[in-house]
């Protein structure tokens, strides 16, 4: 019998699975409080389910591409439907655009912390993740290192990272900063995964116009739209960077249910986004007040559904925080490492009563530390 080893790819012993254990917890005990994956606790609106079970009825139908909805897509943002890609999430797009523009040894320059998937699918391709760790503003906030990020190209560097706000920090980036990437004429992949819950802030998509050639602007319908399940996403390029990216996306990667699904959401993006975005603000804003009320930490303010917490010089470890609000409140939050090895925790919003035991048990583990023993 052949050793299965020698056909693998070889660099797939550096891949690292991206993990969806707490997934699995989370769905065998549906009393546990699924803080840890950045969700929307509020769901899909009653139009959305209707559309995915009317769609169902012709479930024995390959999809169309949706040409429709490309086209109400791209006017959206002043673009033509050609410009729009649509996929199963943004999860499919990074994947994608990794697999188009990364051969194996190729690099691919990542903000430090960031969507650990970015870095799971540069490696998948056998690329090289060079991650740059994000600096210290003097509000407290963490935010891109332009400068280190531009000291960081090589003659290998395929592709920028940008995601704004970044996931897990918060924050935005600012278009002089995100000019300077795409001003080097490398391909930048802008991910706006949370930018509905900040409507007033323009889209960076306008700038496909200006850099045709390598900005990507990159949504999905799983955070603001409370879709996650449901997996609907899209990119915005240049004509010419769809064109290679459907040269390389499988047929039907989404299905009809999802089809269906995000047309009818973005039919009624404004009234269905109000409440959503309202009660996302509110929320963040209630509890970074709490967790900034805590003694020698400090919470950074997120523009997204999540906020990220440095301990500081506490001693604490992230895991320790995780592990205490699990045991005493049933919630579930993430560990997280920050710029310089130090390791913090993030945690993403659930509903009023768990936010608020959320935050309860997080200022009780502090409090007992801070008892003399």
């Amino acid at each position: 019998m052949g050793e299965l080893r020698k056909f693998l790819v070889p660099w797939i012993d550096d891949v690292q699975v991206y993990s969806t254990d707490d997934l699995l917890m989370a769905w065998a005990d549906p009393g546990i409080g699924r803080m840890m994956v950045n969700e929307n606790p509020l769901g899909p609106s009653e139009r959305v389910v209707k559309a995915v079970q009317e769609a169902a009825r012709l479930g024995n139908r390959y999809p169309d591409t949706g040409p429709h909805l490309r086209q109400k897509i791209g006017k959206f943002y002043g673009l033509g439907p050609d410009n729009v890609y649509l996929g199963n999430g943004s999860s499919e797009m990074i994947d994608n655009v990794m697999r188009l523009l990364v051969a194996p040894g190729d690099e691919v320059i990542i903000p430090n912390p960031a969507f650990s998937l970015y870095k799971v699918r540069v490696t998948t391709a056998g690329g090289k993740p060079i991650l740059v760790d994000m600096r210290r503003t003097p509000e407290g906030g963490l935010q891109y290192d332009t400068e280190a990020m531009l000291k960081a190209i090589t003659p290998r560097t395929k592709l920028f990272i940008i995601c704004t706000p970044n996931n897990p920090s918060g924050d935005f980036i600012p278009e002089q900063d995100l000019t300077r990437f795409l001003d080097t004429g490398i391909p930048v992949f802008i991910d706006e995964a949370y930018l509905e819950y900040h409507p007033e802030h323009p889209s960076y998509a306008p700038l496909i116009r200006e850099y045709p050639g390598n900005a990507m602007v990159c949504h999905t319908m799983s955070k603001a739209f409370g879709m996650a399940g449901i997996r609907f996403g899209y990119l915005l390029a240049s004509e010419e960077m769809i064109g290679y990216l459907r040269k390389i996306q499988l047929p039907w990667s989404l299905g009809l249910l999802s089809l269906a699904a995000g047309e009818a959401a973005w039919d009624e993006r404004e009234k269905e986004l109000k409440a959503k975005v309202e009660f996302n603000r509110r929320e963040i804003h209630s509890i970074w007040e709490e967790l900034s009320e805590i003694e020698g930490i400090h919470p950074f303010y997120s523009y997204g559904n999540y906020i990220l917490v440095d301990p500081g010089e506490t001693g604490v470890k992230g895991k320790d925080v995780v592990d205490f609000v699990f045991q005493e409140a049933s919630i579930m939050i993430k560990a997280y490492t920050l710029p310089g090895g130090r390791q913090g925790f993030r945690l993403s919003l659930g509903t009023e009563e768990q936010n608020r035991a959320c935050v309860g048990a997080i200022k009780k583990f502090f409090q007992i530390r801070s008892k003399p023993f």
